[in-house]
C-alpha cells in the first residue's frame, strides 16, 4: 500500500491513502493496509473491511451486494482477465470535519463506484471504456467525487470489469490543484509539439527535403500518442465511443515510429550507400505494419489490450536491437552529421525501452503521466538531435559549397583567360580575313573590269567575224552563213557561262568546256545526227579566257565541219578530242572524226574555206599551228602556248 501526502489547507489536514488492488502476472492481489492516524493524515482504511470477490455471472447489482454475504464467502479467484469483480473497502475520516474526497483509477477500463451518502446511494461510473454520457457531470473518466462524514466509517464499493484496477484517494482540493497543474503542463507540451510540427513543415516547404516531412510525421505521431494516453483524444473527438477511440493510441504510436524509420532511411541515404540496411529498414516497416494490424485485431475484435501491449513491446524490441547494430555497423562509414543522427536513434531506442519497463512493471503511480514524459522526451530529444545533425550537415554543405565555388571561380578565371586568348586570336584572324577579303574584292573588281574588257573585245571579235563571214560568203546561202555565225557566238558565250558558275572568273576548266561545247553545238543543229564523244585529256589545265575562246572557236569549226560531212554521208559521228601537255607552257589539242579524207592538199583547203582559215589563224595567234593528217579518220593537231608562254615568247 502506498500513502500519498496532501497539502494542509488552513487547520484542515487531509490524509491521502492510495489503496491498490491490482493484478500482477495473472492474479488480483489484495495489498497490505496500514491504519494511519496522526496530525498529518486524517483518513484511514480499516484492514478488516477490505474485501473482494469475482462475479462469475456478471449479473449482480449493488442491491444484491448490500443484502448478501458475498464478501464473507471463501471464493477463489480471480479467474477471467475480463470478468467482473466486486471490491469493498471502508474509509474512516478521523478529522472533526466532513471531507470531499476524490477516488482515481488511471488503469480502470470499466468500473462503477458505489458509496452511501446520507440516506442515498451514490452511483458513479468511470473508466476508459465509459462513454461520456454515462459519467456524472462533476466526475471524469478516471476520477469520482464523494463525501466522507467526520469520524464515521464509510463503505465504498467498486464494480470492476477486468483485472486492470488501481484506485487511489485524495482530498478534492489537492486533486483539483494537481489536475490544473497537469493540464497546464499538457498545454505547454502539446503547444510545443504543434509549433515543432509547423516548423518542420515550413522547413520542408522551404528546402524541399523529404527528411523534414518525415520529421513532421515523427513528431505528429508521438504527439498524438501522448495526446491519446492523456485521454484528450477520446474526450475531444470520440467522447461516446471510447473503445473505438482507444484503438487510435496504437495507430498514433506506429505513425510516429514510421516517421522515424523513413527519416533514418532518407537521412542516412541507406538506399544509395547501404542497400543491405535499406532492405532491413524496409523489413522493419513491414513489422510495423504487422504490429499495427494485429494490434488493432486484438483490441477491436477480442478486447485483448494486454495481448496487444505485450505483442507491441516484444516486436518493438526488434527495431531497438537493429538501431544499436546499425550504430556499430555504420559508425566508421559515415560523416559527423550522420554519426550524431545514429546516436540520436540509439537514444530514441533507449527511451522506448524505458517506456516498455514502465508499462510492463507498473512501478510508477501514474503510468500515463510517465508515458507522456517518456514519449515527449523521446520525440523532443530525437528532433533536437536531428536538428543538430542537420545543422552539421548544412554547415558541411556550406563548406563544400564554398570549396566548389572556389574551384568554379578558378575554372571561370581559366575560361576567361582562354576566352581572352581566343578573342585575340579570333580578332587577328578576322583582321587577316578582312585583309584577304579586301584583296579579293580588289581582285574581283579588277577581274570584273577585265571581264567587261573581254566582253567588249569579244563583241568586237564577233563583229569582225560577221563582217568576214559577210565578205567571204556574199554569194552563198545567207541562212547557212547565219547558222555558222550562230555556232561561233555559242562557243564564245559558253566561256562566260563557265565563268559565272565558278568563283574563279579568270580561268575555266577546258575539259568540261569541251564536253558542253560539243553537246551545245549538237543541240543547235537543224538536222542532227547521232554522235559519240570520247575525251582523252592527259592533263586538265585551266586556261585563261583568250586561250579558251580561241580554242573554242577552233573546235566549233572542226565539229561543225564534221557534223556537215556526217550528215551528207548519213552516218553516225564519232569524235575523239585529246589534250597533251608538251611542257614549258606548250600544249597539243588533237581532234579526230570518222569522216572521209580531204582530197585536196590541206593548205589549199584552208585557203578556200572560211572556217578552217579562221581556225588556222587563231592557232597562229596562240603562238602555235594547226596540222592535218588522215589516220582512219580526219586528224587535226593544234599546238599552242598558254598565256604565260605567249607573253614569254612575245618578249
Amino acid at each position: 500500500m502506498i500513502i500519498t501526502k496532501t497539502r494542509p489547507s488552513g487547520w484542515l489536514i487531509s490524509l491521502l491513502i492510495f489503496l491498490s488492488c491490482s493484478v500482477f502476472q495473472g492474479a488480483l492481489q489484495a495489498q497490505e493496509v496500514t491504519e494511519i492516524s496522526t496530525e498529518q493524515f486524517g483518513i484511514s482504511v480499516r484492514k478488516e473491511y477490505r474485501k473482494f470477490f469475482e462475479d462469475t455471472t456478471g449479473a449482480l447489482t449493488i442491491a444484491d451486494i448490500l443484502n448478501s454475504d458475498w464478501f464473507d464467502r471463501d471464493i477463489q479467484g480471480p479467474n477471467s482477465p475480463t470478468g467482473f469483480y466486486w471490491i469493498k473497502l471502508t474509509l474512516l475520516n478521523t478529522t472533526p470535519f466532513d471531507m470531499e474526497v476524490v477516488a482515481t483509477g488511471p488503469r480502470t477500463i470499466n468500473s462503477t463506484l458505489f458509496v452511501r451518502e446520507g440516506d442515498g446511494l451514490l452511483e458513479a461510473p468511470f473508466g476508459t471504456f465509459q462513454p461520456k454520457k454515462n459519467i456524472n457531470p462533476a466526475d471524469g473518466r478516471f476520477h469520482v467525487y464523494f463525501h466522507l462524514k467526520a469520524g464515521e466509517p464509510t463503505d465504498v464499493y467498486f464494480r470492476v470489469n477486468g483485472r486492470a484496477f488501481n484506485p487511489s484517494f485524495s482530498d478534492a482540493l489537492s486533486f483539483r490543484e494537481a489536475q490544473q497543474k497537469q493540464k497546464t503542463q499538457d498545454f505547454i507540451f502539446f503547444g510545443a509539439c504543434v509549433i515543432l510540427i509547423i516548423y518542420t513543415l515550413i522547413q520542408f516547404l522551404v528546402y524541399r527535403k523529404r527528411m523534414f516531412l518525415y520529421l513532421a510525421l515523427f513528431a505528429f505521431g508521438y504527439a498524438m500518442y501522448a495526446f491519446s494516453v492523456r485521454g484528450y483524444f477520446i474526450d475531444w473527438f470520440m467522447p461516446n465511443l471510447p473503445e473505438e477511440g482507444l484503438n487510435f493510441t496504437l495507430v498514433w504510436l506506429q505513425t510516429g515510429h514510421l516517421g522515424g524509420l523513413l527519416l533514418a532511411i532518407n537521412f542516412l541515404q541507406l538506399k544509395q550507400k547501404f542497400p543491405v540496411w535499406h532492405k532491413i529498414f524496409l523489413g522493419l516497416i513491414g513489422v510495423m505494419i504487422f504490429r499495427t494490424g494485429y494490434g488493432l485485431y486484438l483490441t477491436a475484435v477480442h478486447l485483448d489490450y494486454g495481448g496487444m501491449t505485450n505483442m507491441s513491446m516484444y516486436t518493438l524490441m526488434i527495431d531497438i536491437v537493429f538501431f544499436k547494430v546499425l550504430l556499430f555497423s555504420l559508425w566508421k562509414k559515415v560523416n559527423t552529421s550522420r554519426k550524431v543522427f545514429l546516436s540520436g536513434l540509439v537514444l530514441f531506442g533507449f527511451v522506448l525501452i524505458m517506456g516498455i519497463i514502465v508499462w510492463r512493471f507498473n512501478f510508477i503511480q501514474d503510468f500515463r503521466l510517465a508515458l507522456l514524459y517518456i514519449s515527449s522526451t523521446a520525440s523532443l530529444s530525437q528532433v533536437i538531435i536531428f536538428s543538430i545533425a542537420l545543422g552539421i550537415q548544412m554547415r558541411q554543405h556550406e563548406v563544400d559549397k564554398n570549396v566548389a565555388l572556389d574551384e568554379l571561380n578558378s575554372v571561370l578565371r581559366e575560361q576567361n583567360r582562354k576566352i581572352e586568348i581566343e578573342v585575340v586570336e579570333r580578332t587577328t584572324e578576322i583582321n587577316r580575313q578582312k585583309v584577304q577579303l579586301q584583296d579579293r574584292n580588289e581582285r574581283i573588281e579588277t577581274l570584273f573590269k577585265e571581264v567587261h574588257h573581254r566582253v567588249k573585245n569579244n563583241l568586237q571579235l564577233i563583229s569582225s567575224l560577221l563582217n568576214m563571214q559577210q565578205e567571204w560568203s556574199s554569194t552563198e546561202d545567207p541562212a547557212k552563213a547565219i547558222e555558222d555565225s550562230r555556232s561561233r557566238v555559242v562557243a564564245m558565250s559558253m566561256i562566260h557561262q563557265f565563268l559565272y558558275r565558278t568563283d574563279d572568273i579568270a580561268t575555266i576548266d577546258f575539259k568540261e568546256y569541251t564536253k558542253e561545247l560539243v553537246n551545245k553545238l549538237d543541240a543547235i543543229q537543224v538536222n542532227r545526227v547521232p554522235y559519240k564523244l570520247h575525251l582523252d585529256f592527259k592533263s586538265n589545265p585551266a586556261f585563261d579566257i583568250d586561250t579558251s575562246i580561241s580554242l573554242g572557236l577552233i573546235l566549233n569549226e572542226l565539229v561543225t565541219n564534221s557534223y556537215k560531212h556526217a550528215l551528207l554521208l548519213q552516218r553516225d559521228l564519232e569524235l575523239n578530242i585529246g589534250l597533251t601537255d608538251l611542257e614549258q607552257g606548250m600544249f597539243a589539242l588533237t581532234y579526230k572524226d570518222n569522216g572521209e579524207a580531204i582530197q585536196q592538199p590541206f593548205s589549199e583547203v584552208v585557203k578556200k574555206g572560211f572556217g578552217l582559215r579562221m581556225a588556222s589563224r587563231l592557232a597562229r595567234q596562240l603562238q602555235g599551228k594547226m596540222d592535218y593528217a588522215h589516220q582512219e579518220g580526219n586528224l587535226f593537231t593544234i599546238t599552242f602556248a598558254n598565256e604565260e608562254a605567249r607573253i614569254a615568247l612575245s618578249e
